[in-house]
């Protein structure tokens, strides 16, 4: 019979401090909600933002390292006749335009997409490769390597942002799930 109380007091003991433990695991989850609901600050979806950003990274870097050089190489050499060198030159300038994009999804991204801007650039692009002027294609071509190398810049440094917020957010629920267990523990769920 002192063995089965026993064994009930310690199996009682047992669940006490897992419904603590879960409890305060729940209090101090709801807490860090709410304070970053207050601070205006969304964690699902900055995770969410975090993996958007690495991916879009990812593809910025392999054009960077060698995908814009790959692609020009894919189109050969530079003719020298016209109906031919027009061709090249429409099909660089739709190179350089897909490379462009990147730079353009970074800029939807961050809500500072200009359509102006990118209708400017279009034509900018089209008129080079109506004048098959191979030489102001590749001037575009180095702005747009420029601006990729910009843009992997600004999203590297958000995307550190929001993982340092991530961390101060996973520090703080930790803190805070050890300070209301302790609570809970002297507080209104005391074991014996």
């Amino acid at each position: 019979m002192r063995q089965a109380n026993a064994l009930m007091i310690g199996i009682s003991r047992d669940v006490l401090i897992l419904v603590k433990i879960i409890a305060s695991c729940v209090t101090a989850g709801l807490l860090i909600f709410f304070i970053s609901a207050l601070s205006g600050e969304d964690l699902l979806k900055n995770h969410g933002s975090i993996k958007e950003l690495e991916k879009l990274l990812g593809e910025i870097s392999s054009e960077l390292n060698g995908g814009i050089e790959r692609r020009v190489r894919q189109l050969g050499e530079i003719p020298q006749r016209n109906p031919y060198r027009k061709f090249y030159a429409a099909e660089l300038a739709k190179e350089i335009h897909e490379t462009a994009y990147l730079t353009e999804k970074q800029k939807i991204l961050f809500d500072t997409f200009n359509v102006r801007d990118f209708e400017a650039k279009s034509k900018r692009l089209v008129a080079y490769s109506e004048t098959a002027d191979i030489d102001g294609l590749m001037n575009e071509l180095d702005i747009v390597k420029r601006e990729l190398k910009n843009s992997s810049n600004l999203l590297d440094k958000r995307k550190e942002k929001l993982e340092r917020q991530r961390s101060a957010y996973l520090f703080l629920f930790f803190i805070l799930w050890v300070a209301i267990y302790f609570y809970y523990g002297r507080g209104f769920i005391r074991g014996r």
